[in-house]
Formats: C-alpha cells, structure tokens, sequence
C-alpha cells in the first residue's frame, strides 16, 4: 500500500515544536509604523472583497468584475510591498494570511466563473435571510428593495456575458432559478402583509427583478445551450497555484491526490475490521445499509436534531473539552425550499452577533421530510437521516465544531482573524470533532462509529475528487462512481455532492485534510505541554488563534 507523508509540512511542524520547547528568548517586535500599514491595508481588505464571491453590492457587469480583479491585483501588491523584516509575532502571521486570502481572490476572479456558472447571478436568494431574522419588518424593506433593485440588473447582465455552456453548471442553475420563484409568490408576500402599510417602492423593485428572473429563466433553458461548450475544470497549474499560494499547503495536485487515495485505503481497512467485530458475517457495506435503515419518525426530524445538539452541549461540559464563555444556543430550523436542490441534508448557519435576548443564536438547517414525495423520494431521504448520521452531525455542526468555532471566531481581537477564514481550518475543525467525539465515548455503540467512519470515508473521497476533477484526472462519472459505490451513497445524493466540488475548487480538501492536521499538531501540543497538557486548554488556544491555513495555525501556536 502507497504511504504518503506530507514531509514539508510535518518537518516544519516538528521544527516548530522542537524551538518552542527551547528555553524562551525575547521575541522579535513589530515596528509601529509597519504596523499601522499593514492594519490600514486589512481595513481595505474588509471592505474590497476578502470575502467577495461576486459580491452584492454591484451589478456583475463584466467592468465590475474587471473592476473588482485590478482591486484585488493592486491590494496584494500593496500587502507585497510592506518590509516585512519589521513585523513579527502575530502581525507577521495577519500579512501571510492576508496575502494568502488575496491571493485566493485573485485565482478566484481570474477563473471567471460568471462567464459560466448561472448561479453566481443570483444573489438574490440570499434575501429569505434578511426576512427571517430577527427585527422589524419596516426595517427590512429598505435593505429588500435596494438589493432586488441590484438583482435585476445581475440577472440582466447574465443574460448578456454567459457565453460558456457547462451542462451541469446549466442545470443547476436552472433548478435555482426555477425555484426562486418560491420567494417571489411566497415568502416576499407573506413579508410584506406583515407591514403597517403596502410600500409601492418595493412592490415595483420586486416586480421588476421577478420579470428579469422569468427571462433570466428562459435564457438558462433555451439560449445557453447553444453557447461554446466548456468545462468546470481549472486545470492542473491553477490548482497548484491555489495549493501553493492561498491554502499555504505542502502539497501538490499529485502528492495531495496520493495521499487521498493511500488515506482512504486505511479508513476502508478499518471500517473492515470494526465490522468483523459487529458481526463476522457481514461487509461494512452490508451493516452499513442496515444502519442507514434505523431513522427516527420522519416528521420529528427537526426535533430530533434538536435533541441531538442538545446533547452535545451536555458532552462538552461534561468532559471540559473547551470553555464556552458566552451565553449561546442552536436552533435547529427547517430548510428555506428554495435550497433544498444544492444539499441533500442541510447547512449550518453561525452567529454573527447576539439576537435581540443578547445570545449567540445559531442555525442549524434541515431539509424537512415532505409528504407530496413519491415512496422512492421518501425512502431516499429517509436512509440519509439516519439516526447515526444525525449523531454524528451534530457535534461537527453544533459542539464544539462550527457553532464553537465560529464564537472564538467572531470574538477574536484581531480583525483580519475575526472576519476570514479558510475551508482546511475550519471544515478540518468541524471534521475532527466528529474523531473527538468518538474518543469522548460519545456514541452510543459500535453501529455508530461505523458510521462515523463512513462519513470520514466521504470526507476522505472529497479530497480525491476534488483534485481528481479538476485535473483531468477523474470525470464527472468517475467522481459519482466513486461516491456512490466504494463510499455508499445514493446516485442524487452523490450528484448533489459532487456538484460542490465543481464550483469551489479547493474548499472540499479542507475537511480530511485538516483534521488529519489538527490531529498532528495535537500530538505535538501533547509533547510539548507534557504533563500539563488537557484537551480544553488545547482546544481552547487553537481557536483563540483564529482559523487560517495550517502552517499559520503552527507557528502561532508554538512560537509565542
């Protein structure tokens, strides 16, 4: 079997570690003057698109996407030319991960994905956000009727600058638009009878932008089709770049494309022995659908997770694995219909500030089962909300993965740390509190855990194929082969899946990837504090650190 290490990496790690276990000498510090550069140049990259995916405060005309990329271009070359010989500590580690974010941008930008992706015009959706959260409806209607005002100039403008026919891309983005119809003849109505008064200035911006959908509609059906076929993929010299320069990772497409293939051939060896263990009779693929055939009632889905994240609140405590110093909660929520096509379970929704009871309220959304489904619909949910996958979920999701990642997150006093992070930290976080849970004995027996390793074997997958896919060197079909029959998931749900992965190169390496990470620099932790060394206190000071690439996490973590 192929057995890959990740030298550099590792080698820097153990370097790392070894220096901080020195005795202390007197730290380098920043000069103030660089320093003050550098913090204004941050505050530009709050406002200039760190965390721009297209951005909803302009039309997508092909200027401002031009616009946009000499933004990002001359931002990096300003962060480039400050003298980094006069910061140290923690301002040398904010100009690596500013440059690694800018960097990120640029790639980003350069792809052009809005000469391809219909979805990326459809900023929209993100509106059912500003009606359910928390405030006066009155309130909303300014915000609403500016941002549908934007939305039918961006539909407008996809209709003139898609000129590449990616069929899957088509599609999907076909299914969205289609279906964000729902927010125009439903949730928009059911928000404006909530308002003291009709306000004709937002029925006229909502009028316009369900026209420019309805057109944008028929465009995606019968005009796109016919424009020069294209790819999803970025090749194998932009993947490297992104390695390279943004995830800040020692690896290569190839290396990096080895060690998920070797990495995956153990998980699958260890799900193999654990299901000789349950029961000698059977294959891991065998229990598997077993497993996935134990669901709770199918209209208690939601309180079900509910019960599930409460537990794993009452784990944390119980075990001390990480102080939770802010009052906070998860809700766990049903699913906005419009979203249900781009994830066959759900998504997690962080606080960004307290709510109007002054807590850190999360979200946590669910697709609903739906009765309206035909029998085979049915069971295919049923089999992916299992109630293993419902154990294991909550605490990647909930505690002490997301929800407590993005509190520390939040609450950092560096403001480049509190407003960015990257996929390998924090998806890696996420993924190796499912690892932290099982060795807290928190499942209940050894079905669960096999599950638990099933869900690591899509994560394990994830870094195949995202590599795989956007080199050239697995297809689209390979990609749902690979899903659906060495990992176990139904042909939608392995769609659905790898769907993610040809619009975000890059972001699904972060879950294994990182928790394999995670896990390296708690050993090393481990031998550094020796004696002293508790998971809380480990925990605690990774998250303080903020969520950057790995090689930052390290050197803030040991050199301080």
């Amino acid at each position: 079997m192929l057995v890959f290490r990740f030298p550099r990496l590792i080698a820097a790690g153990i370097c790392l570690a070894l220096l901080a276990c020195q005795p202390a000498k007197k730290q380098r510090t920043s000069d103030a003057g660089e320093v003050q550069k550098l913090n204004d140049l941050i505050a530009k990259l709050k406002g200039g698109g760190s965390r721009l995916s297209g951005g909803e405060a302009q039309d997508m005309s092909a200027a401002s996407f031009a616009k946009l990329l000499a933004n990002l271009q001359e931002q990096l070359q300003n962060l480039r030319q400050l003298d980094t010989a006069k910061l140290a500590g923690a301002d040398l580690v904010d100009w690596k991960f500013a440059q690694s974010i800018l960097a990120g941008k640029v790639l980003e930008q350069e792809r052009a994905l809005w000469k391809k992706d219909p979805r990326v015009y459809m900023t929209f959706t993100r509106l059912s956000g500003v009606i359910g959260r928390p405030g006066d409806p009155a309130g909303k209607v300014s915000e609403i009727t500016k941002r549908l005002t934007t939305a039918r100039w961006q539909l407008e403008n996809g209709i003139l600058q898609l000129d590449t026919y990616v069929p899957r891309f088509q599609e999907l983005g076909l299914f969205m638009a289609e279906n964000g119809l729902v927010f125009f003849d439903r949730e928009l109505p059911r928000f404006t009878a909530q308002l003291p008064a009709p306000n004709d200035t937002l029925a006229t911006a909502a009028q316009e932008a369900r026209a420019a959908l309805v057109n944008f509609i028929s465009f995606i059906r019968n005009e796109l089709p016919k424009k020069t076929p294209g790819t999803f993929a970025i090749g194998e010299e932009a993947y490297n770049r992104m390695l390279r320069e943004q995830v800040l990772l020692g690896y290569d497409a190839d290396s990096l494309y080895r060690f998920g293939l070797s990495e995956f051939d153990k998980t699958v060896a260890e799900m193999e022995h654990l299901a000789k263990k349950i029961d000698p009779t059977k294959t891991w693929q065998q229990l598997a659908t077993e497993i996935k055939n134990e669901y709770p009632e199918p209209h208690k889905m939601i309180e079900v997770h509910q019960e599930w994240v409460n537990k794993t609140r009452e784990h944390v405590i119980k075990y001390n694995l990480i102080p939770i110093p802010w009052r906070e909660r998860v809700k766990v929520v049903e699913r906005a219909e419009y979203l249900r096509k781009t994830s066959y379970y759900g998504h997690f929704s962080f606080a960004k500030a307290k709510d109007a009871d002054s807590i850190y309220t999360s979200e946590m959304h669910i697709n609903p089962f739906e009765d309206q489904w035909d029998e085979k619909k049915k069971k295919e949910y049923l089999v992916e909300h299992d109630w293993g996958v419902i154990m294991v979920t909550a605490p990647h999701e909930t505690y002490a993965g997301h929800h407590i990642q993005g509190l520390y997150q939040i609450n950092n006093p560096r403001p480049l740390r509190r407003e960015n992070s990257i996929s390998i930290f924090h998806e890696g976080w996420g993924l190796y509190n499912e690892q932290l849970f099982r060795e807290t004995g928190f499942f209940p027996n050894d079905k669960i855990i096999l599950r638990q390793l099933q869900l690591r074997l899509w994560r394990n997958a994830r870094v195949i194929y995202d590599v795989g896919l956007h080199t050239g060197r697995m297809s689209y079909e390979d990609a749902i082969a690979l899903m659906r029959d060495k990992v176990g998931f139904l042909e939608w749900a392995a769609q659905l899946e790898v769907d993610g992965a040809t619009a975000s190169p890059g972001y699904y390496i972060g879950y294994f990837t990182g928790m394999m990470e995670i896990l390296r620099m708690r050993e090393d932790y481990k031998k550094w504090k020796g004696d002293q060394f508790t998971l809380s206190g480990f925990h605690e000071d990774l998250l303080k650190i903020g969520s950057m690439p790995i090689i930052l996490m390290r050197e803030s973590l040991f050199i301080r």
